[in-house]
């Protein structure tokens, strides 16, 4: 194993996915097919840009029509009237039309073609790229045909923010010679990692961060074809020279071949040998044990093979090469030579999208939230997650159909960014506060699958229950059990304590939130990986395998028509921890990373509501002023910290707190208030793990010198701090954890009323300072790790609780 495999690292979180059991539904009413075509949506002139500002979010307005002013409740149906014939006065009105009569798979099936026929073949997982964007130009389109929905009052948000790294492949070409005859074949290019920007550029075709000026890369050559390790081993630098390599995909498999590190191994000692070209061959397979392309184009066994001698590669099903000739393994000898064409760039941070629907209830107090992930329907995605875009769409299309109104307020929400880590619904749930005060649920569809032979699947609700502050009780999913059974779906009920999907960004707001996923979590990760056994992550992610299981398909349509129809109408009746009474507030204005706030502090946030808090985000971008602070009783100041590209003009990302910002935080400290003030090393994601560099640590001390707080260069290079005294924040408290090398020394002002209440290597981690006559105090944290977690039991929940506690006081 070569010494260079330090570097060697998971990609960004591989959300974890769960499954159910399958019930044989009634033949569907047909329905009409959608008819907006991707090229009728797709933006035109699009061009990304690295130094994209923060874009405020855009309210599209609805469309007037001439629909009549009262609109039918979910019991009744829409007559149709006529000015110069009024209907009959002796005939009975028309019966209602059920919505749920009306869910069809082919209108499922036809919104899955529309999605998947935007930019295929252009990149892998597509988050933050033009597919992206088109696609949610594609929803917006179909949403304003629906003239009923228009008719009370559909409005739509579209949200633009930065996620840290993204790629966009603008020409993935391979052209092959066969009997003399040249062949273009569709062939697909590889993303790059997720969080590492200098291993992201052997991504790029000109190798340039922030660069989108079209240079593509060609490369020709005869073709030598590769089946194992062993024959990889075997090739010696003159044996590749020149040529384009055509790699069995299960070569550098990372499922198949037992894990990341063996299938690095084998790729790196292919590239050493320097290939003009590689192309990625992969084969469908149902079979357990063969691969089947999983994770070919973004977290490929490739991401992490540090050589300077990266060819330009692309990958291609054996299945597509048909056109040429190719008709199995053996036909690839008969490739006389290949031509690569290939064009990427990497940006960072790059722009991405949310796209949310509110369709009016007859309680507008009151509201429930659907969501899907349009990240990935062309990867090819089409059950992960074009599958859940589908869904609400069929939602709204159903709704409109029958002239039904929601009970209350429904939000369809398209995130974006996903499979990069959650970004667009962490971004949703920050920039909503008012919204998740009064969700009464949330509902996250993701995913369809297709699992492979003898793997079982069910459709299951995926939630994280208070099960470790003493209540594991789950109102939302057993209602929406119980509603579903009533529609003759049958599903089971699973409780995680890890992130999801998309409604775990809800989890640390305490919105009530479950993942409906057609799949089986325990069968499939015997197999090595859930992606792997369910068809998702691998390039026959298709429409064609998801019509293989649609009746499940349609079974989820319906449980969603369910959760928007038939969620209960208060509050209380799903949120298990207590009314809250008091008010917390975050403030991330200057923190760029969504993963370093309450959207990902799930324990944290969760602990602060089990004890009567309301957790308030003053979100990224958004200076804090006096009214945000009113009324709270705890006010945590979270790192500065942004998406900073490390080439460029970094001026044009440098965060500061502004004087003003400053004032209002130390009056809210000086009339007696609980400040909390963090910091933070590096950027920090899921699980307390350390990414780059923070270049902006300093600029915590415009606001801590306030309070004569100085944080020194340096790191604290432990893992554990240990308590020291009396006070009630620590009680029951003997360690604490920290993310690893992540703290910034800090210095006291040396008062009376300063205590140091941990300590590590002999410097003070978490310490409580007063300050001014009204009884203030400044909790000041090294890391703002200290509020994360690792995957497992947070070790420090006991001081997340006393923190709640002494904040009520």
């Amino acid at each position: 194993m070569r010494h260079k495999l330090q570097h060697l690292v998971l990609a960004s979180i591989l959300i974890t996915l769960v499954g159910c059991s399958v019930f044989a539904p009634s033949t569907p009413t047909e329905a009409p097919t959608p008819t907006s075509t991707p090229e009728a949506a797709a933006s035109e002139g699009r061009t990304l840009s690295g130094a994209l500002e923060a874009i405020p979010t855009e309210a599209i307005a609805p469309t007037e029509d001439a629909l009549p002013a009262e609109v039918p409740t979910p019991t009744e149906a829409a007559a149709p009237t006529s000015a110069a014939e009024p209907p009959p006065t002796d005939q009975p009105p028309p019966a209602p039309v059920d919505p749920f009569s009306l869910v069809s798979q082919d209108s499922l099936l036809a919104y899955l073609e529309d999605l998947t026929a935007i930019q295929p073949y252009s990149g892998w997982r597509n988050s933050a790229s033009e597919g992206e964007a088109q696609a949610l130009d594609y929803v917006a389109d179909t949403l304003g045909g629906f003239e009923v929905l228009q008719g009370l009052g559909l409005e739509l948000e579209r949200q633009r923010y930065h996620v840290f790294l993204g790629t966009e492949l603008w020409e993935t070409r391979l052209h092959l010679t066969v009997d003399g005859q040249e062949t273009e074949v569709p062939a697909d290019g590889l993303r790059g990692p997720r969080d590492e920007i200098d291993l992201a550029l052997r991504f790029d075709s000109d190798g340039v961060l922030n660069d989108s000026e079209r240079n593509p890369v060609v490369v020709e050559g005869p073709v030598i074809v590769v089946r194992s390790a062993d024959e990889i081993r075997a090739l010696g630098h003159r044996d590749v020279d020149g040529k384009v390599v055509f790699l069995d995909y299960e070569a550098i498999d990372k499922v198949v071949q037992g894990g990341t590190g063996p299938a690095v191994e084998i790729g790196w000692d292919l590239l050493e040998e320097e290939p003009a070209g590689l192309v990625l061959v992969t084969q469908f397979s149902n079979e357990v044990g063969r691969s089947h392309g999983s994770f070919v184009g973004d977290t490929n066994a490739l991401n992490w093979v540090e050589t300077d001698a990266a060819p330009p590669t692309l990958y291609v099903r054996l299945e597509d090469l048909a056109p040429a000739g190719i008709q199995g393994w053996d036909d690839l000898s008969r490739i006389e030579a290949a031509r690569l064409t290939w064009d990427a760039d990497v940006f960072s941070p790059a722009p991405s999208e949310n796209l949310a629907a509110r369709i009016p209830g007859t309680d507008t107090s009151q509201a429930v939230i659907l969501g899907a992930h349009i990240d990935s329907p062309n990867a090819p995605g089409a059950m992960d997650d074009g599958s859940g875009s589908a869904v609400l769409l069929e939602v709204a299309r159903v709704l409109d159909a029958s002239g039904t109104q929601p009970p209350v307020d429904l939000y369809l929400v398209w995130f974006g960014s996903e499979e990069l880590g959650l970004y667009g619904s962490s971004h949703y749930a920050l920039t909503h506060q008012e919204l998740l005060d009064r969700t009464v649920a949330m509902l996250q569809i993701d995913c369809l699958s297709r699992p492979l032979d003898g793997i079982p699947a069910e459709i299951s609700l995926v939630t994280w229950s208070y099960g470790r502050l003493g209540d594991d009780r789950l109102p939302w999913p057993d209602h929406l059990a119980g509603a579903a059974a009533r529609h003759g779906v049958d599903m089971v009920i699973e409780d995680r304590y890890y992130l999801y999907s998309d409604n775990s960004s809800f989890a640390g707001f305490d919105v009530p939130h479950a993942d409906l996923i057609y799949a089986d979590e325990e069968a499939m990760e015997a197999t090595g990986s859930l992606h792997y056994a369910a068809h998702i992550h691998d390039p026959y992610d298709t429409v064609e395998l998801a019509a293989e299981v649609s009746d499940a398909l349609e079974q989820m349509a319906l449980v969603a028509l369910a959760g928007a129809l038939e969620a209960p109408q208060e509050i209380a009746a799903l949120r298990v921890a207590p009314p809250p009474d008091r008010r917390a507030v975050f403030v991330a204005s200057h923190t760029e990373s969504v993963h370093m706030a309450p959207s990902a502090l799930t324990d944290l946030g969760m602990a602060l509501a089990w004890e009567g808090f309301d957790l308030d985000v003053v979100p990224y971008g958004q200076p804090v002023i006096a009214a945000d602070l009113e009324g709270s009783d705890l006010v945590v100041v979270l790192p500065v910290v942004d998406y900073a590209s490390p080439e460029g003009d970094v001026t044009l990302y440098d965060e500061a707190w502004s004087p003003e910002e400053v004032d209002v935080l130390e009056a809210y400290a000086a009339g007696g208030g609980l400040l909390v003030l963090t910091n933070s090393l590096n950027r920090l994601k899921y699980s307390n793990r350390v990414l780059d560099a923070n270049e902006d640590w300093p600029d915590a001390n415009a606001l801590a010198e306030r309070f004569g707080i100085v944080y020194r260069d340096g790191g604290i290079d432990v893992r554990q701090a240990q308590a020291e005294g009396q006070h009630p924040l620590v009680a029951g408290v003997s360690t604490l954890d920290l993310a690893n090398n992540n703290g910034v020394p800090f210095e006291l002002p040396g008062g009376a009323g300063d205590e140091v209440l941990a300590q590590a290597g002999g410097a003070p981690v978490v310490a409580l300072v007063d300050y001014g006559s009204q009884g203030g105090q400044v909790l000041v944290l090294a890391d703002v790790g200290l509020l994360g977690a690792e995957w497992g039991p947070p070790a420090n929940m006991t001081f997340w609780r006393n923190l709640a506690q002494y904040a009520r006081q």
